[in-house]
């Protein structure tokens, strides 16, 4: 994809209702590769409340996050011109960025690199290219996160008692 910032947003079909929605989703993924950017695009294609953005160019995706303020943000760890946990990092060093989800997706499944990916402030890690339902369902419990900042504090405080 020669583009670097690429937004996917749909509108709903004239025929089809819109569907009720506790929240709106907007995802944004960072990855040089377009073949990993199609397949999530169209994992996430039949998803009316997620809108999917896409960076190319990891050197430009904190300027996009604070343009388009993602609920969740999804990135590999091999890019050019970047080294993925060094993204990872400037997300968390990033006042608009600094909460937001963060979920891995790269080919590397080494427990020592997924280890680094949390250390440096990831939230999940997902194994390139996950199964669709799995894929959404994260999503949706990252933005969840996003867009209700009392979510984590009640399911820490109720293991906390235990």
């Amino acid at each position: 994809m020669a583009d670097e910032h690429i937004n996917y947003s749909r509108s709903p079909e004239p025929d089809q209702p819109a569907q009720p929605s506790e929240y709106h989703v907007m995802v944004l993924l960072v990855d040089d590769q377009a073949m990993v950017c199609e397949a999530v695009r169209r994992a996430l294609a039949n998803q009316a409340d997620i809108d999917f953005h896409y960076c190319s160019d990891a050197r430009g995706a904190i300027a996009v996050a604070n343009q388009i303020k993602p609920t969740v943000i999804l990135q590999d760890l091999v890019m050019p011109g970047i080294d993925g946990l060094s993204l990872v990092s400037q997300f968390r060093a990033n006042p608009a960025t600094k909460d937001t989800p963060i979920i891995v997706l790269s080919t590397n499944e080494n427990p020592q690199v997924k280890g680094q990916a949390f250390a440096m402030g990831a939230n999940d890690y997902l194994v390139k290219l996950p199964d669709k339902i799995e894929l959404i369902a994260r999503i949706r419990y990252h933005s969840k996160h996003s867009l209700n900042p009392n979510f984590w504090p009640t399911c820490h405080t109720r293991f906390a008692r235990r």
